[in-house]
């Protein structure tokens, strides 16, 4: 009989993220759970993103299946190792913020946000992950991206 025991070890080695394609430090999390949003590219400007500049978010992907009302996102923001945020949020509700409504049907899509980065961050480092779900609870994407802001001068 063949032992398993090593089997967490070896998947401890597994990657937990990959790096998408394009000019950010957004990575595609929990890589081996089938994700129905295939991004093809993130691109940010500028990158890293500055305080009191505006950041544009350019995103270009595939979505395999239709997201409808009762899909949600949660997300969590650390600042450091200290949790500033836990939150769900109904994606349906946050979509207008990128100018789209749900039901989304599948298909390929390109979005660009302007979003503004306030001069009052304080300096640190932030990592975000976001893990959007549809109403069945099958994933359709998670996200995450660490972001340093310096000291002011």
């Amino acid at each position: 009989m063949v032992s398993l025991s090593f089997l967490p070890f070896v998947t401890s080695l597994l990657p937990f993220t990959k790096p998408i394609p394009g000019n950010s430090p957004i990575e595609q999390c929990d890589i081996s759970s089938k994700q129905s949003l295939k991004l093809y590219s993130v691109d940010l400007s500028p990158n890293p993103p500055e305080r009191g500049q505006n950041l544009t978010i350019t995103a270009s992907g595939f979505l395999s299946d239709d997201i409808e009302q009762g899909a949600y996102v949660d997300v969590v923001v650390n600042y450091g190792y200290i949790k500033l945020l836990t939150q769900t949020y109904d994606l349906c509700d946050e979509l207008p913020n990128i100018d789209m409504t749900c039901p989304i049907n599948n298909g390929d899509y390109t979005l660009t946000k302007i979003v503004q980065i306030p001069n009052e961050v304080p300096p640190g480092k932030y990592t975000v992950f976001a893990r959007a779900y549809n109403k069945d609870d099958s994933m359709i994407s998670c996200l995450t991206g660490t972001v340093e802001f310096p000291q002011l001068l």
